[in-house]
């Protein structure tokens, strides 16, 4: 009886993991889909600097091929993936946790930077 009870539990347990949706092996996976994510924003800072938009679209696209090449995939790899991801918001919400805290430490990172480079400024000696 216990025999046939343990063989019932693990029987269940089986099919529940068998449940479980997979990613299709057609999507970025989420370790690499993050960073990417992380290098098309910060792309996107640096466009929206750029006041012509006609300037700022030839800009943006050389960008985000350039970051498509750096990671080895094309648009409709990444489109495909946000699609994906879209349907699945709790996994894109932990990437753009991860996403927000890297673009706060890179964002204090430069404040200090300028700040360093302003008071440098400020206490350079006169020359006669």
């Amino acid at each position: 009886m216990k025999t046939r009870r343990l063989i019932c539990a693990v029987m269940a347990l089986v099919a529940l993991a068998g449940c479980r949706q997979k990613m299709p092996p057609n999507i970025i996976a989420p370790d690499k889909m993050q960073n990417i994510l992380y290098d098309i924003h910060v792309a996107d800072g640096y466009i929206s600097m750029i006041a012509m938009a006609d300037s700022s679209r030839k800009v943006a696209a050389a960008y985000y091929k350039g970051v498509y090449k750096k990671f080895g995939i094309d648009s409709a790899k990444y489109a495909q993936s946000m699609n994906y991801y879209y349907k699945h918001p709790q996994d894109l919400e932990k990437m753009y946790k991860s996403i927000a805290q890297r673009l706060g430490k890179q964002q204090k990172a430069m404040e200090k930077a300028d700040s360093i480079a302003k008071s440098k400024r400020k206490f350079v000696p006169a020359v006669k």
